[in-house]
């Protein structure tokens, strides 16, 4: 029986506009073969541009990724410029470390 248990791994966690966060799901699926994704909303408080924008809460997707820490600062990367992060208002990011989680995993689907 295969080791389930991850020990050197690291959580991604991104704030994204409404929206972004299944797209990057899809992306990190498709071009970098990562499955550990999970995106849920809340609420937060957007770049306040001007004193009317102060206060007004939206609605955001939050992405979190769990990676080998080998791929975390190239994962982090590609997430920062997948998701325009880098251009302003495009969310906030960050990466932390997780002492263990579990791998599940689904068998093959036959045809």
């Amino acid at each position: 029986m295969a080791n389930n248990i991850y020990t050197d791994i690291k959580c991604i966690t991104c704030f994204l506009p409404k929206g972004a966060g299944i797209n990057l799901v899809e992306i990190l699926h498709g071009e970098k073969n990562i499955d550990s994704t999970n995106v849920h909303t809340g609420r937060g408080l957007r770049t306040v541009e001007s004193v009317n924008d102060y206060g007004a809460w939206t609605e955001q997707d939050v992405l979190t990724v769990v990676v080998d820490a080998e791929r975390a600062d190239e994962i982090f990367a590609f997430i920062f410029f997948q998701g325009e992060l880098n251009k302003p208002g495009g969310g906030f990011i960050y990466q932390t470390s997780l002492t263990k989680a579990s791998r599940y995993s689904l068998p093959p689907i036959e045809d």
